[in-house]
């Protein structure tokens, strides 16, 4: 199933990017480096488990951020909601073939196959940005 992460201090969640449990674990502390984070699997959040077979709803912090907002409680050190800023470069959720936006217009995201590689970027296609002139996109600094 989806995997979740998960902040402990409130309970919200987001879904998890990666190829295996270590890459989820690794992309769930590099989007919430401020706080305690655990990746939880299922279908949906409400089914969803720890590898140790607890649920999610059974954690005790499950939920809360829907009715409060929690002091200190926080990925990005300055606000309750907000992920921390990750360099595009370093985002790990970046595949091959993803489109970004940039601040020189829309750009495709290389990787050799090789573990480890360097992401860069090239133009995108005139074929395929004819497709996206009518989506406004602005890069924001």
């Amino acid at each position: 199933g989806q995997a979740y992460c998960v902040r402990g201090c409130d309970g919200r969640y987001f879904p998890a990017q990666g190829t295996d449990s270590e890459s989820k674990a690794q992309s769930c502390k590099s989007f919430c480096p401020t706080s305690e984070t655990s990746l939880v699997y299922g279908s949906n959040i409400e089914d969803a488990t720890t590898v140790n077979g607890k649920s999610y709803s059974d954690l005790p912090n499950a939920f809360r951020y829907r009715n409060e907002i929690v002091a200190g409680c926080t990925c990005n050190g300055k606000d309750p909601v907000g992920l921390a800023q990750v360099k595009v470069e370093d985002d790990p959720t970046l595949r091959k073939g993803d489109i970004v936006a940039s601040a020189d217009g829309l750009v495709i995201a290389n990787r050799s196959d090789r573990r480890g590689a360097a992401l860069n970027f090239s133009p995108l296609p005139e074929s395929v940005k004819a497709r996206f002139r009518q989506v406004p996109v602005v890069a924001k600094e």
